[in-house]
């Protein structure tokens, strides 16, 4: 890897600078004289990775962002490739999105592009939409803003808080997703110190832990989150700060953390997200007492990792669970444990697990129909482990919606696997007891018409 020199601004290295970055050099040279509030960012000078120093080719970039970073050039524009996408790149991943930084703002973007919607009010986001639905999120350059900025004011356009591409960087989470790659002249831009803790294998966030953290809670998912996707280790500062603000997680917006746990569910890899989860006490943060539960009972947070397992296996083949399934999974020893619990045995399972979803105390908000889904598929999971226990299965369950999903929930249970079979649940039962009744429909007897 071919890097230019780093380290403190000087004026000798002046012509070094405009050398390397080309159009990048004004600005560079302007944020010699500026002063910055994040101390990372004083006297810094960015390492640039010329093109024949890295693996970044513009065959590894979708060819609909290829066409919006080649419009925006041409325009005058800066346009860079940002974020995940230059990290899974250097990693020899194939990303899933490509987002865009630019200099220009929401309004000339949307000039350029006639298939461009604006989106946001806070922060104007441009979503420029290609065949097949894909979207190719272009960004205006940011800066933290100022206190006098951050009064909302009757326009959206005086609250966009502009910036330039070190500024830019040092608001991103984490140095790996800090990385830019500049259209002009095929290199890599590192502000931050990405490029390093990618060969150090390392997750680092950007700045002091403590006021990232404190700033936003949030930090510490995407912190564990890209550790536990890239098997990466934790830079010290950055791990141990967790400890002290995981509990900030429960000031955090429920909607926004559902949607944080939805991506990683979703994503493949949420068994070794989950161990991160309970390596760092995070799991009560967001579940409450169900969290609390996992992190206290011995063998229960084992159990549920090797389910997760399951069902990132499936994600990665391509037959992904559906979300009822994967919730049921994630809260059936929880809810195994409630019903076992249970002394008087006339108690409605479906009203007795209600109950204890309303004392959960939840960080995570929860849809209503998806809390319901997970009750009812786990009361027929409990109807199946009573049948496997007695041999006598009531078969009319197979007329409730949600018996398809508890069969298969019930596979992952006690195979580790999905069963191929149309009705896993019959097949493992049938393996067991081979005479049991089967299922069966009542005759209504017939009345003799009376004779005249």
């Amino acid at each position: 890897m071919t890097i230019i020199r780093s380290g403190r601004f000087a004026h000798v290295d002046a012509k070094v600078l405009i050398l390397s970055i080309g159009p990048m050099s004004r600005t560079v040279l302007r944020e010699m004289n500026k002063t910055v509030k994040i101390s990372k960012m004083e006297n810094k000078q960015p390492v640039i990775v010329e093109r024949s120093g890295h693996a970044v080719s513009r065959k590894h970039i979708d060819p609909d962002a290829l066409k919006v970073l080649y419009r925006l050039y041409r325009h005058g524009f800066k346009g860079y490739l940002v974020g995940g996408a230059v990290r899974d790149i250097l990693l020899g991943k194939s990303p899933k999105d490509f987002d865009v930084a630019t200099d220009a703002r929401p309004g000339q973007i949307k000039k350029l592009f006639a298939n461009c919607f604006l989106i946001g009010r806070r922060f104007r986001l441009a979503h420029i939409r290609f065949r097949g639905g894909k979207i190719i999120e272009v960004a205006t350059f940011r800066k933290e803003p100022d206190e006098a900025e951050e009064v909302e004011t009757e326009s959206p356009e005086r609250n966009n808080t502009f910036g330039d591409p070190v500024s830019d960087a040092f608001r991103r989470d984490i140095t790996i997703n800090g990385l830019f790659y500049d259209i002009s002249n095929f290199s890599i831009i590192d502000f931050v110190g990405g490029l390093s803790d990618i060969e150090r294998e390392r997750v680092c966030i950007i700045g002091d832990p403590h006021e990232r953290y404190t700033e936003d809670p949030v930090r510490i998912l995407r912190v564990l989150r890209h550790a536990a996707r890239l098997n990466f280790s934790i830079e010290e500062k950055t791990a141990s700060a967790v400890a002290s603000h995981r509990h900030l997680l429960m000031q955090c917006s429920g909607a926004r953390l559902f949607e944080e746990l939805n991506k990683d569910l979703n994503s493949g890899f949420s068994s070794s997200v989950f161990q991160l989860f309970h390596k760092f006490c995070v799991m009560s943060c967001l579940l409450g007492k169900v969290g609390a539960y996992f992190e206290d009972t011995p063998g229960a947070s084992e159990k549920l990792f090797e389910l997760l397992g399951v069902a990132d296996a499936a994600a990665v083949s391509g037959k992904k669970l559906s979300q009822d399934i994967i919730y049921t999974l994630l809260f059936w020893y929880w809810t195994e444990h409630v019903i076992a619990s249970d002394t008087s045995r006339e108690q409605d399972k479906v009203k007795l697990l209600g109950d204890a979803f309303l004392a959960l105390d939840m960080t995570i908000v929860i849809p209503k129909s998806l809390k319901a889904g997970i009750i009812q598929t786990s009361c027929i999971l409990d109807r199946m482990y009573a049948a496997m226990r007695t041999s006598r299965m009531r078969w009319s369950l197979k007329k409730r919606a949600r018996y398809t999903d508890a069969s298969i929930a019930f596979s992952i249970i006690e195979k580790s696997r999905i069963l191929p079979a149309k009705d896993p649940f019959e097949e493992i039962f049938r393996e067991k007891y081979p005479s049991a009744p089967g299922r069966y429909t009542r005759r209504r007897s017939r009345k003799k018409k009376r004779q005249a």
